[in-house]
């Protein structure tokens, strides 16, 4: 995506899924990670279920920031089996018309990275 282009919610959820994925599989073996997506019109979920019971879940929601810009808010939240109050990794406020795709795929790539991935 070109800077300039308006990011819709769903392109902003799928950019994070493909990435993802790209992520998890760029040495060619399977990591046993367990990815569900939750769409609605109001926001996106992804939660990837890791092999030791813990939960990374990734939220993305439009939102208004303090100058009053529309953008999307990328919440990134670690749970421990068992605790499911989870504890924020990262976020970012992406302008949904200033934003790339190469901002939001270093974003993931670097929460990825933080978790242990």
């Amino acid at each position: 995506m070109d800077k300039g282009n308006n990011l819709t919610l769903n392109e902003v959820g799928e950019l994070i899924f493909n990435t993802t994925q790209a992520y998890l599989f760029r040495e060619k073996t399977d990591m046993g990670i367990e990815i569900f997506m939750q769409k609605g019109s109001l926001q996106e979920m992804m939660t990837l279920l890791m092999q030791d019971g813990s939960r990374l879940l990734v939220k993305t929601f439009p939102h208004k920031n303090y100058s009053n810009d529309l953008v999307f808010r990328i919440e990134v939240y670690k749970t421990k089996e068992g605790d499911l109050r989870g504890n924020r990794v990262a976020f970012l406020e992406a302008n949904s018309k200033s934003t790339t795709g190469r901002e939001v795929k270093s974003f993931v790539e670097s929460f990825l990275s933080q978790v242990g991935l």
